[in-house]
């Protein structure tokens, strides 16, 4: 058997979400948005908030633990670790993925981070596949990753209100050669550099450092330095943006759009979600809108796809998408062949 057709599967995931909800009428109070707008356009009824404890890599490890419990995997079993999860951390120039090594005990491994905001997640199951079909001492892949960015958003900016969705999380996915069972298919990446410098937290890096006269003026906070230009960028570029990624996973998979059985995507506006089903040809009952939960970055569609076992919208020889976008912009969709 060739390498390529080594079957690379998804033994099993978790998710963390901090206990405590903000719904939309808080977020009304805190944004001065009107509640109907937040529930029907921003596409939220309530979303987790983080916290003193919920930090990125804590609540990767958190969802890691979770995970090697349920599946019985132990520590030595792995042989790499993925931390596709936000560099806004505990600390800054710090390797998350090595802290998630030391807590569990993973000692056999190696660990590495990627950084691709809320795209990272199909990235991270592309990079586990193509390490474990290339490297013959890589069997058993540990992706943890957590996303705390809602703390950097500022609710008294208007330009922001595209990201007052966002919630803290943690999540990890156990990734192994030979399992037979959901399958990791093809992945497709898409950029739009254009937009590379568009959402940007303007202190804080060697370019800008923050300093006493600087540190209380949220430049530390997510900017948007041109909304208006972005806005225009967006409203033509994105929908082509987040379907270009899905038909190349397709491609890669020998599939076609009319193959995909369910649609697992990041939190996005209301309007946008819709378009993004009617452009794949795809009815509203397969996918599932997280209205009741925001943006949780990473995790979307790791949530997602747990909502949609619940509610049986998914069964074994399915076609499920991961599809994700970060700021940068990038846009990323792994194929995933359920049971």
């Amino acid at each position: 058997m060739c390498k390529a057709e080594i079957p690379v599967g998804l033994v099993d995931f978790e998710i963390y979400l901090p206990d405590t909800f903000m719904d939309a009428s808080e977020l009304a109070k805190l944004t001065g948005i009107p509640e109907n707008v937040i529930r029907e356009k921003l596409g939220v009824n309530r979303k987790p908030v983080g916290g003193p404890d919920d930090h990125c890599v804590t609540m990767a490890i958190k969802a890691a633990k979770k995970l090697l419990d349920k599946t019985g995997i132990s520590p030595e079993e792995i042989d790499l670790i993925i931390y596709p999860g936000e560099e806004y951390k505990e600390y800054i120039c710090w390797t998350g993925s090595i802290k998630i090594q030391k807590e569990l005990g993973a000692y056999n491994c190696w660990a590495f981070d990627i950084s691709y905001r809320c795209a990272a997640t199909p990235l991270a199951l592309k990079l586990a596949k193509d390490l474990i079909l290339t490297n013959d001492d890589i069997n058993t892949v540990l992706i943890a990753g957590g996303n705390t960015n809602a703390y950097l958003v500022n609710y008294e900016d208007p330009n922001q209100t595209f990201m007052f969705d966002m919630a803290p999380s943690g999540h990890a996915a156990i990734i192994k050669r030979g399992y037979e069972k959901n399958l990791i298919l093809g992945t497709g990446i898409h950029t739009e550099p254009i937009f590379a410098d568009d959402v940007i937290p303007l202190l804080g890096g060697t370019k800008y450092p923050i300093t006493h006269e600087n540190l209380d003026k949220y430049g530390w906070k997510l900017v948007l330095p041109d909304p208006e230009r972005m806005k225009r960028d967006l409203a033509e570029r994105s929908l082509p943006a987040f379907i270009k990624p899905v038909d190349i996973a397709l491609q890669k998979s020998g599939l076609t759009r009319a193959d995909i059985d369910y649609l697992a995507i990041i939190h996005i506006k209301r309007s946008a979600h819709e378009a993004i089903l009617q452009e794949l040809g795809l009815r509203p009952e397969q996918s599932v809108y997280l209205e009741d939960y925001g943006h949780t970055g990473h995790t979307d569609q790791y949530l997602s796809l747990q909502l949609a076992l619940e509610q049986g919208k998914v069964k074994p020889g399915d076609h499920v998408v991961f599809l994700g976008a970060g700021t940068g912009y990038a846009f990323t969709a792994t194929v995933i062949r359920w049971g």
